[in-house]
């Protein structure tokens, strides 16, 4: 029996079309081009919670995108 293959979700800038990704260094939240570069979330629970927190700061809630 095969393993179920795990998802991946990511948050995409509905403004500029950059995928979001937290900055190793200073910690906050910013846009990168690569959709391998960016923040990746394995669940579409906790993708959607950090989704709706950013929106709350940043006045623009972003996409949940699923990868796989």
């Amino acid at each position: 029996m095969r393993a179920p293959v795990a998802e991946h979700y990511v948050l995409r800038q509905n403004c500029t079309g950059s995928y979001l990704s937290l900055n190793q260094q200073t910690q906050s939240i910013e846009g990168v081009s690569s959709v391998e570069a960016a923040w990746s979330f394995h669940s579409h629970e906790g993708a959607v919670s950090h989704a709706l927190l950013i929106g709350q700061t940043h006045g623009e809630t972003p996409d949940v995108i699923k990868l796989a």
